[in-house]
C-alpha cells in the first residue's frame, strides 16, 4: 500500500501537463479580466460624455420662479 503523500508523486511528463493546464487557466482568467475591465472603462467613458449634455434644465424648470428671485 502506498503512503498518502506518494499519490502526489508525478513523473516529469505529468508535471509538465499540470503546468500547461494551470498556465492555460491562468491565461484565460487574465484575458477575461482584461476584457471585462476594458468593457467597464469604455462604458463609463461613454456614459460620462453623454451625461454632461443632459445637465441643462428643461423648459419646465426655466419657467418656475424661485422664492429668492421674486420681487
Amino acid at each position: 500500500m502506498k503512503l498518502p503523500l506518494e499519490i502526489f508523486m508525478l513523473t516529469k511528463r505529468e508535471q509538465r501537463v499540470v503546468i500547461v493546464i494551470v498556465m492555460a487557466l491562468l491565461a484565460g482568467t487574465m484575458a477575461k479580466h482584461y476584457r471585462d475591465a476594458k468593457l467597464h472603462v469604455s462604458s463609463s467613458a461613454s456614459t460620462t460624455a453623454h451625461g454632461t449634455a443632459a445637465a441643462s434644465p428643461s423648459p419646465a424648470e426655466d419657467d418656475r420662479v424661485l422664492p429668492d428671485e421674486s420681487p
